[in-house]
């Protein structure tokens, strides 16, 4: 018998790396690494943005982008809060990556936030990375533009938004 390796990408912190440089590299300046945890998950599960609390005219956005609902999708996902700690340790192991590598500017990291200093940055992946923001645009758009501007804590912020817990473990 045959034995075979089931790859998720929500599990492959390379992966990770790369979803986290396209967001990176669509809002062109630094991102909160909070903020950018919870963009990513949106980025990885976009189903997920239709459990979000969001106004009227955000909700009116999210329709047009015609993602599908999470109860339409093949994969059944937990809640929010559960795929946001599962999330955890790929992210975190994305961003050390990243900051070991020099890809981050540490000068951002040390007020916890992220950003890309394109010298240490391969091109070739930024090219990559580039190519398919350009290829799902309405959706980075929708990430970086509408959801990376709400503020992150508070009654409107987006860790309530999301669902997620307002304290977890520290990252």
């Amino acid at each position: 018998m045959a034995d075979y390796r089931v790859w998720y990408a929500s599990r492959d912190p390379y992966h990770c790396i790369f979803r986290m440089i396209r967001l990176l590299e669509a809002k062109r300046g630094p991102i909160p690494l909070e903020q950018l945890r919870i963009l990513d998950m949106f980025l990885m599960f976009p189903s997920l943005l239709h459990r979000l609390n969001l106004t009227s005219a955000l909700r009116d956005r999210l329709r047009r982008l015609q993602i599908e609902l999470p109860t339409k999708t093949f994969v059944r996902l937990p809640g929010t809060a559960s795929v946001w700690q599962d999330l955890q340790i790929y992210q975190l192991t994305a961003v050390k990556r990243l900051a070991g590598l020099g890809v981050l500017k540490r000068e951002d990291l040390r007020y916890r936030n992220a950003s890309i200093d394109r010298s240490q940055a391969p091109a070739e992946l930024l090219r990559h990375a580039i190519a398919q923001n350009e290829a799902a645009e309405p959706l980075m758009r929708f990430l970086v533009e509408e959801l990376g501007v709400l503020p992150m804590s508070g009654s409107q912020g987006l860790v309530r938004r999301a669902g997620l817990p307002s304290r977890g473990p520290v990252t």
